[in-house]
C-alpha cells in the first residue's frame, strides 16, 4: 500500500473539532449582541440598566420641582406622588401597583423578583416612588406588542445559535471522518465478501494508514492461505474422487461374482450368505455414488447443455416420481403450466436435480399423504415446485437445508441421503444459471422446494 506524505492525527483533528466548537459557540452569542447592540444605537431597544440610569437621572430634579411635574418622570417608569401621610396625590400607576409601592416605603412590601425595583424619591411635599424594571425592552411600540420579552428573544435567538452551530460543527467533522473511514469500510467489506483481489486505499489520518496497512498484511497472508487451502481441498476431492471409481472396479467383481454364486445350486444356509453379500454390495454402490455426487457438486457439474422436448422430459419426471411414491402409496398430483416446447439444458443433471427434491418429499411425507409438482413456464424460466405434505421446514432449515451434509431437525433429517440431495440439486441449478429455493406451504403445512433455470429455446 502506498502511503501519501500528508497525515494528519486524530489528536490534531480532534484540536481542531474543538476549536471549531469554541469558535461557533463564540459567534452564536457574539452575533445576537452586536445585532442588539446595532439597535439600540438606532434606537429599537434599550439595554436592562437604562430605565435605572434614566430614573437616577430624573431623581433630583423630581425632588427639587415646584410644584411637582410629571413631564419630569421618564416613560420607562411609573409614578405615585404621596404626601407626608402617604396619601396618594397623583400617579400613572394600576391600583394594585400603587398599593405595592405605598408597603414598600412602609417597608411591609418586598419585590418578589431583581429585576422589579422601586426609587422613593424625597420631596417637601411628601415623597415620589419610581417604579421601573431592569431589562432590556422595545421603543417601537408595535414591538412590545407583537414580540416577547427581548431578554427572553435574545437568550433563545443564542441558544438556537449554539444548537445549530454544534450541529454544522458535528456534521462536517462526521463528512470529513467518514472521507477518511471509507478505505477502511472498504477494505473490510471486500474481506467479508471474499474478495481479496482490491488495493487497499489510503486514509489522510496517520491513525487509519497504520490499520489500513496492517489490512493490506493480513489480505496478502490470507490470499495466500486461502490459496493452498483451495489447492490441499482440490487435490483431496480428486483424491476422493479417484479413490471411488478405484474401489467401484473390485466392488463390481465381487458383485458380479456374488451374483454367479446366487445363480448355483446352494444351501439354503449358503444362499442366505450370498444374499447379504449381494444387499450390502448395493449399497455400498450407493454410497459411493453419492461420495461422487458430492464431488462432481462441489466442484462444478459438466454441463452438456442439449435441446429438450418438455412434454418428453416432463413425462419422465413424473413416471419418476410415481414409482418414488408408490412405496409408500403417496398421491402424486401433477401440473403442467405454460411449458415451453423445447427448452436448452443439461437433461441427465436437471432430471437428477428435480428428482433428487421429490425423493427428499417422499420420504418426508408421510404415508398416503399427498405431494404436489408443478411444471411451469414463467417468463422466460422453467420452474419446478414441489411440495410435500409433511412437518415442514424449521427457520435453521430454511437457511441451511441446501448446504451440503446438513441433517437439520430430526423430523426432517435423512438416513439415506446424508444431507446432500438439496446440495445437489442447488448445485445442478446455479450450474444452468438458475436458482433453488425453500420455504413452508401455507395449504399443507409442509415444505416447498422450488428449482428455477432460465430458459433457453
Amino acid at each position: 500500500m502506498a502511503v501519501k506524505r500528508h497525515e494528519s492525527s486524530l489528536r490534531l483533528i480532534f484540536l481542531q473539532y474543538l476549536l471549531a466548537t469554541a469558535l461557533a459557540l463564540v459567534l452564536a452569542v457574539a452575533i445576537p449582541f452586536t445585532l442588539f447592540d446595532a439597535g439600540t444605537r438606532f434606537g429599537l431597544f434599550t439595554y436592562a440598566n437604562t430605565s435605572e440610569i434614566q430614573a437616577e437621572n430624573a431623581s433630583s430634579a423630581i425632588a427639587s420641582a415646584e410644584p411637582f411635574d410629571s413631564r419630569l418622570i421618564p416613560a420607562s417608569c411609573t409614578y405615585v406622588l404621596l404626601s407626608r401621610t402617604h396619601t396618594v396625590l397623583q400617579s400613572n400607576m394600576a391600583k394594585e401597583e400603587i398599593q405595592n409601592a405605598v408597603n414598600y416605603v412602609e417597608r411591609t412590601y418586598t419585590p418578589e423578583t431583581p429585576d422589579d425595583c422601586f426609587l422613593v424619591v424625597k420631596r417637601s411635599d411628601g415623597l415620589c416612588i419610581l417604579h421601573y424594571h431592569i431589562g432590556s425592552s422595545y421603543n417601537v411600540a408595535w414591538m412590545r406588542r407583537y414580540f416577547p420579552s427581548l431578554d427572553k428573544l435574545l437568550f433563545s435567538v443564542i441558544a438556537v445559535n449554539c444548537l445549530v452551530g454544534c450541529f454544522i460543527v458535528i456534521t462536517l467533522f462526521v463528512k470529513r471522518l467518514r472521507k477518511h473511514l471509507y478505505p477502511l469500510l472498504e477494505a473490510t467489506q471486500k474481506i467479508r465478501e471474499q474478495d481479496l483481489d482490491f488495493t487497499v486505499g489510503h486514509s489522510g489520518i496517520k491513525e487509519f494508514n497504520r490499520i489500513l496497512l496492517s489490512i493490506s498484511d493480513m489480505k496478502s497472508e490470507l490470499s495466500k492461505s486461502l490459496e493452498k487451502q483451495w489447492k490441499l481441498e482440490q487435490t483431496k476431492r480428486e483424491q476422493t474422487s479417484a479413490l471411488a471409481h478405484d474401489i467401484r472396479t473390485p466392488l463390481t467383481i465381487i458383485r458380479g461374482n456374488a451374483e454367479l454364486l446366487s445363480d448355483s445350486s446352494l444351501a439354503e444356509k449358503q444362499r442366505e450368505y450370498v444374499l447379504h453379500i449381494l444387499k450390502n454390495t448395493k449399497r455400498m454402490e450407493q454410497y459411493l455414488n453419492t461420495l461422487i455426487d458430492f464431488t462432481k457438486a462441489e466442484s462444478g457439474y459438466s454441463i452438456r447443455p442439449v435441446r429438450i422436448q418438455a412434454e418428453q422430459f416432463i413425462k419422465n419426471i413424473a413416471e419418476q416420481a410415481q414409482g418414488l411414491a408408490a412405496t409408500k402409496r403417496i398421491q402424486i398430483q401433477f401440473r403442467r403450466v405454460n411449458l415451453p416446447p423445447v427448452f436448452t439444458a443439461d437433461a441427465d443433471l436437471l432430471g437428477r436435480a428435480v428428482i433428487n427434491v421429490v425423493s427428499n418429499a417422499v420420504e418426508y411425507t408421510p404415508e398416503t399423504g399427498i405431494i404436489q409438482i408443478t411444471a411451469e413456464g414463467i417468463r422466460g424460466r422453467l420452474r419446478f415446485q414441489i411440495t410435500d405434505s409433511g412437518k415442514g421446514f424449521s427457520p435453521a432449515d430454511l437457511k441451511q437445508a441446501a448446504a451440503q451434509f446438513y441433517r437439520g431437525d430430526k423430523s426432517r433429517s435423512s438416513k439415506v441421503h446424508y444431507g446432500m440431495g438439496l446440495f445437489i440439486a442447488k448445485s445442478v441449478a446455479e450450474q444452468h444459471g438458475g436458482t433453488l429455493s425453500l420455504a413452508n406451504s401455507p395449504e399443507t403445512g409442509g415444505g416447498v422446494v422450488t428449482v428455477e433455470i432460465p430458459v433457453h429455446s
